[in-house]
């Protein structure tokens, strides 16, 4: 007989207590089968677990109501509700862990700083009903608030510029060409404008909609950083044609890499700097549309908010032709919070101009929503999040990047990139569906591999890939 499963802080309320019960006696049948050697009662395990499987949701719900009952301001979730929430796992007997599943590891996990709003599972439910009853929105346990993430990418562009300056420095010192004050002012024009220049060249809406004195100031502000970094061109030129010592290729490069970050940090933090406003404008739109609600339909809001997203979280898996049981799987470790996102940041980087697409100019950076089970990540195109399974299949990498890859195609609204990519010999004749599956593949192996100077996509594809993720103008 399985362990008896308890949480904690609902050991009282007859709901929760029965479907507890439920699954206890569903698991003992389960493992009855799962331990026979006849092939029919192999068979019938199966069938069992898809019946166990669905109670993640029926518990789930439990849970929800039991702590809505009393109609908090805000929903916390201990430790034991989030490892059940987010990872599916309810004990060792019914839900046994990996070995590298380690619950203090993964529930002290928090996302990496990044231009993506990183959430749990668990910080998606607290953030809907917050939104329902018009409550601020709590900070994420296992993400970010828009202001720390601020914060850190500032830091990281600071730290950035201090390293750039200083290579620059050290590359200079080799010749006279440029004066000891000239340095300086060409070191202080691109710390100084960079964001400023960045948010003119992405006509965000401060600059478009403000005053006419104001618009001149930031457009000047942009003439300074782009006059600077001529300067800091040619003398790169320059050192590089040196008789004596010239500048390297290598070193060169290395430099330029420096620099380039600057500029893609900075871009993070314009889009991430917007965010606010349009994430205040959605709350605002569902408190608009529940304010007249009663207390019993909020709680019920909040249940069909929770079934609407549960459609999306069945697609990873399907994508990835896995088990679609969100509980606990135990051939499979969790990935971490902290260790996923900062791939995704690593991914983004090299596919910028993602951030550019209509669909984030109007409802702003996509969430990251990190969900129970395996598969391939997903985007969830009714709610402007992407959903990534917190057990990969096949590789960590895949199935982040194709969370990306759904959300490049699913957002291409002007059909820029599927246009494209269907004239591509292969893609003749392939349905819609066919063709996105091809994209994904594609996407994950140029964004992986192509970006990072690995030839593994065939000609005619490495060719229209370049030619789909051309730099173009960003607009807001």
């Amino acid at each position: 007989m399985v362990d008896k499963i308890e949480f904690s802080r609902w050991k009282n309320v007859p709901e929760v207590v029965k479907i507890a019960e439920d699954i206890g006696a569903v698991a003992d049948w389960y493992l009855q089968a799962a331990s026979s050697n006849k092939p029919e009662d192999r068979v019938q395990a199966r069938k069992i677990w898809a019946q166990l499987s669905d109670k993640y949701w029926d518990m789930l719900y439990a849970l929800v109501d039991a702590q809505t009952e009393s109609f908090p301001s805000v929903l916390t979730f201990d430790e034991q509700e989030r490892l059940f929430i987010n990872f599916g796992y309810l004990n060792d007997m019914i839900t046994p862990r990996n070995k590298k599943f380690e619950p203090l590891a993964v529930l002290k996990s928090i996302s990496s700083v990044g231009v993506f709003p990183y959430q749990a599972f668990s910080d998606f439910i607290a953030e809907c009903w917050a939104m329902i009853t018009g409550q601020p929105i709590p900070a994420p346990i296992h993400g970010m608030s828009t202001e720390k993430r601020l914060q850190g990418l500032e830091g990281q562009l600071t730290s950035l510029q201090q390293e750039r300056d200083a290579e620059l420095r050290m590359i200079l010192s080799r010749d006279n060409n440029l004066s000891r004050e000239e340095l300086v002012d060409v070191l202080t024009d691109l710390d100084q404008y960079l964001i400023s220049a960045t948010k003119v060249s992405m006509r965000v809406k401060e600059y478009r909609e403000a005053k006419e004195d104001v618009r001149q100031s930031m457009s000047q502000d942009r003439f300074r950083y782009n006059e600077a970094e001529k300067t800091m061109n040619m003398q790169l030129s320059i050192a590089q044609k040196d008789v004596i010592e010239p500048l390297g290729l290598p070193e060169y490069e290395e430099f330029m890499a420096i620099h380039e970050a600057t500029k893609t940090v900075a871009r993070k933090i314009v889009y991430t700097a917007q965010e606010t406003e349009k994430t205040q404008r959605r709350a605002k739109r569902i408190t608009n549309t529940c304010a007249e609600f009663s207390r019993q339909m909020m709680r019920r809001e909040l249940k069909n908010m929770l079934a609407k997203k549960k459609e999306y979280m069945a697609v990873p898996s399907k994508t990835a032709r896995c088990d679609q049981s969100l509980l606990n799987p135990q051939d499979s470790e969790p990935i971490l919070y902290q260790a996923a996102s900062a791939l995704v940041e690593e991914m983004a980087n090299l596919d910028m101009d993602m951030f550019g697409v209509a669909r984030i100019r109007m409802y702003g950076i996509p969430r990251v929503i990190f969900i129970p089970g395996q598969g391939f990540g997903t985007y969830d195109w009714a709610d402007h999040t992407i959903l990534l399974p917190m057990f990969p299949a096949t590789s960590v990498e895949r199935a982040l990047a194709y969370g990306l890859a759904t959300f490049r195609w699913d957002s291409d609204e002007d059909r820029i990139l599927k246009n494209t990519y269907e004239s591509i010999k292969d893609n003749k004749g392939k349905s819609i569906l066919e063709m996105a599956k091809s994209f994904y593949k594609d996407y994950f192996l140029w964004i992986t591999k192509e970006k990072k100077g690995y030839r593994i996509l065939p000609r005619d594809t490495h060719k229209t890939f370049i030619h789909m993720f051309a730099p173009r103008k960003q607009e807001d």
